[in-house]
């Protein structure tokens, strides 16, 4: 966007207008004049390009945040979805006991028998 030629004659612009009043002081004042005027059309070139530069990197932000936004609002979507059924599959499933384990270890103790009765997922 910004090519080099355009910032360099904006900076040549601007240094021939803070030359030109030393130049007029110095005797030369239609050299001064000139640089001036030269120097003022130079610059103002380059501040064209900066505004024109800035209104566009403006424009492209604002895009750029505006689709963010809507994607953001797409994802909050889909994760209340997701939690919706999650919450909707864990109420319709049935609670299932385990089955007991009635085998004796070789130490002649017996095991506790295990059953699920709840299950939560969060």
């Amino acid at each position: 966007m910004f090519e080099l030629e355009t910032v360099l004659a904006f900076g040549v612009g601007a240094g021939l207008v803070a030359l030109a009043p030393m130049v007029r002081r110095l005797g030369n004042p239609q050299l001064g004049d000139s640089m001036n005027h030269v120097g003022r059309s130079m610059a103002k070139g380059g501040i064209k390009v900066g505004v024109t530069v800035a209104g566009a990197a403006g424009n492209a932000a604002r895009s750029v945040a505006r689709h963010a936004a809507e994607a953001a609002e797409s994802l909050g979507d889909l994760v209340a979805e997701a939690r919706t059924e999650l919450e909707t599959a864990v109420v319709d499933t049935p609670v299932v006991d385990a089955p007991a384990v009635s085998k004796k270890p070789a130490t002649g103790r017996t095991k506790k028998q295990v059953s699920v009765t709840d299950v939560t997922v969060e």
